[in-house]
C-alpha cells in the first residue's frame, strides 16, 4: 500500500510534464510564425527626398569642393540599405559633370540627412565655358549649377518561400544652387 501512495503523486507530475512540453513547443512553432506573418504584412512604402541647399566645403584656383544636402524620410519599420544617388551636374542646360552610385542607408522611421559631395573642377566647366565666362563677366560672384539627382534602391523583403524579393523605387529631384567662383583675394593668396 505505501508503494500505491507514492505512484498517486507521480501520475499527476506526468500530465503537468507533458503539458509543459507541448505549451513550449507550440510557442517555439507559434511566435517565429507570428515575426514572419508580420514582416510579409507590413507594406513597404517608398521613401521620400528633399533638396535642402548646398554648403561649400573648399574652393581653390582650381576646384570647388560642394556638398549638395538632402533629407530622405523613410516611413518604413526597418532602415533601408542598397540606397544610391546619382546625379549630373549643368550650368545654363549644359552638363558637365556626373556622380554615380553614392551609397546611401536611410534611418528606420525617420529622417536621414543626406549629403552628396560633388568636387567641381573649374577645368570640368570647360563645355560649358561660353556660359561660365558670359557669367563671370556680367559681375556674377556665383554661378548657378544645377543638379540633376537620381535617389534608387533596391531594399529587399523576404517572402513566403524565406526568398528576398527586391522592392525598387526611384526618385528624381532637380535643383539649382550658386556655386562661389574664385575671387582675387584668394588668387593672390594662392
Amino acid at each position: 500500500m505505501k508503494s500505491n501512495i507514492f505512484l498517486l503523486p507521480m501520475k499527476k507530475i506526468k500530465p503537468s510534464y507533458i503539458m509543459v512540453r507541448v505549451v513550449i513547443l507550440t510557442l517555439i512553432a507559434v511566435l517565429p510564425g507570428c515575426a514572419f506573418t508580420k514582416l510579409m504584412t507590413a507594406r513597404f512604402e517608398k521613401p521620400t527626398f528633399t533638396y535642402k541647399g548646398a554648403e561649400l566645403i573648399e574652393t581653390s584656383q582650381s576646384r570647388a569642393i560642394v556638398n549638395f544636402l538632402f533629407t530622405a524620410h523613410n516611413p518604413n519599420e526597418e532602415g533601408l540599405k542598397n540606397v544610391t544617388c546619382s546625379y549630373e551636374l549643368f550650368v545654363e542646360g549644359k552638363k558637365f559633370m556626373t556622380g554615380n552610385d553614392v551609397p546611401l542607408e536611410l534611418n528606420r522611421k525617420g529622417n536621414t540627412d543626406i549629403k552628396v559631395p560633388a568636387a567641381i573642377a573649374y577645368a570640368d566647366l570647360f563645355p560649358v565655358l561660353g556660359s561660365v565666362v558670359r557669367l563671370i563677366l556680367s559681375g556674377q560672384k556665383t554661378i548657378p549649377i544645377t543638379i540633376d539627382a537620381v535617389f534608387s534602391g533596391n531594399p529587399a523583403i523576404l517572402s513566403e518561400a524565406g526568398k528576398e524579393e527586391p522592392i525598387t523605387f526611384e526618385e528624381r529631384l532637380t535643383k539649382t544652387a550658386d556655386i562661389p567662383l574664385p575671387n582675387e583675394k584668394r588668387s593672390k593668396g594662392q
